[in-house]
């Protein structure tokens, strides 16, 4: 079972997201409005019974004083209509002093429906109210509760109207935005896109590489893959290399085999030499071919030099040449050291065949790379013959034992790690090959 996460596209998470936080933020702000406004909608109704109360207050004060009967108040044209929904009561006893629109009708109290300061109470005709209370005294008598009451329809209706906007202003939102994040993910993933495109443009053999043009974030990526891509293609050439090598180098022991095989005599010592000369040549190849630059580490050069030189001496010991080798203290290399020895060894070994009567070795850092000289004092080579020396199988002297595959070796391996193998004439007046890795 695929993990959750996979199964949807980048591009459809990006969108879901940006759905679900717009909408959850448009929850989270239209209840907010909602209790802001439903505040301001209950504040109004609250200051107009506060209005109306100084108003009753003040008439009531007013007939007191006066002698006048209580109930006949007049504090405004609302309080006269009879069930007008503006009503007033003055005091708790059944006698009291009421006004002229609530007759001879009752309010009932509806204490789960409070919003205080106001209460929530139901009319003689069972319509909505709000109502206030608030304290008067009247000269010469005990301190009274005044109830003044309001419509509430009217307030309610405009709660409501402010309800459904804001909850519906969420679903808009989401919408819009929710176009928005579709429209974000097209635009925004668009290089994705022509990354993808390039990809398959590269696994079908219609291009080598992936280029640039992707933007600041994809354009890096899109060079990384671009240098994964040339190491496996280098990678590739150097083993058909190794095979064009094992068949190149197995084409004289098989002769001399042929050649014994058609003998009157078979030389029995002469076969197992040959088969024995054509097993190490496999055996080397395939050391080789295990090799490569994806499996690199830091190594110190100095020691997998040191072996190099001390093989090639003993093999060139006959000579009594001079090697003069200086290796940079604390060198060292990102690659296989397997590699370095069969680079190294080749060049040597090349320097070894040729030198007169001196061999230079040079190893040191340059520019952040590694570069390994090797000189002899042999009769080194003309121009057009550099050119030439590190084809395949490229020899330019048949009396001196090879196969021609040595610098060719080098030159594979040396752009395997990216680095070049460079010919000229040296100081010694012999060849020099300059290797960089």
């Amino acid at each position: 079972m695929a993990p959750r996460t996979e199964r949807f596209g980048l591009a459809a998470r990006l969108i879901a997201l940006g759905v679900l936080s717009a909408l959850l933020a448009g929850i989270a702000a239209s209840a907010v409005l909602q209790r802001s406004l439903q505040g301001v909608v209950l504040r109004s109704v609250e200051q107009g019974l506060q209005q109306r109360g100084v108003r009753v207050a003040a008439e009531l004060r007013a007939a007191h004083e006066r002698g006048l009967p209580l109930g006949g108040v007049a504090a405004g044209a609302e309080f006269d209509a009879i069930f007008s929904g503006w009503y007033w009561q003055f005091g708790e006893d059944p006698g009291a002093a009421r006004s002229r629109s609530l007759w001879d009708g009752t309010v009932t109290r509806a204490p789960a429906e409070d919003r205080p300061p106001l209460a929530r109470a139901a009319g003689p005709r069972g319509e909505p109210l709000w109502g206030l209370e608030t304290t008067v005294e009247l000269p010469g008598r005990p301190p009274r509760t005044l109830r003044l009451w309001a419509p509430a329809a009217e307030s309610d209706a405009e709660i409501a109207r402010i309800r459904r906007v804001l909850w519906t202003l969420p679903l808009v939102l989401t919408a819009l935005l929710g176009g928005l994040a579709v429209l974000q993910a097209r635009v925004g993933l668009a290089p994705v896109r022509r990354l993808q495109a390039a990809l398959a443009r590269v696994r079908t053999g219609d291009a080598e590489q992936l280029g640039e043009g992707y933007g600041p974030d994809l354009t890096p990526l899109a060079a990384e893959i671009d240098a994964v891509l040339q190491r496996n293609a280098r990678i590739v050439e150097r083993s058909r290399h190794h095979a064009a090598d094992l068949g190149h180098a197995l084409k004289k022991p098989l002769a001399l085999l042929s050649a014994a095989a058609g003998a009157p005599e078979l030389e029995r010592a002469r076969v197992h030499e040959q088969v024995r000369a054509m097993a190490a040549l496999i055996d080397r190849h395939l050391v080789r071919s295990a090799s490569g630059a994806g499996q690199a580490r830091r190594i110190e050069v100095a020691p997998a030099l040191d072996g190099v030189v001390s093989l090639v001496r003993h093999l060139h010991a006959a000579r009594a040449l001079q090697w003069d080798v200086v290796i940079e203290p604390g060198l060292r290399w990102a690659g296989v050291a397997g590699d370095l020895e069969e680079m190294a060894g080749n060049l040597l070994d090349n320097a070894g065949k040729w030198a007169a009567s001196r061999v230079r070795v040079r190893a040191g850092g340059e520019a952040g790379r590694l570069l390994l000289v090797v000189e002899d004092d042999g009769p080194g080579l003309s121009a057009a013959q550099i050119a030439q020396a590190a084809q395949r199988g490229q020899r330019f002297d048949e009396s001196i034992a090879g196969s021609g595959l040595g610098l060719a070796i080098v030159d594979d391996l040396a752009a395997t790690y990216g680095g070049t193998l460079a010919l000229d004439a040296g100081e010694l007046g012999g060849l020099r090959c300059r290797l960089t890795l």
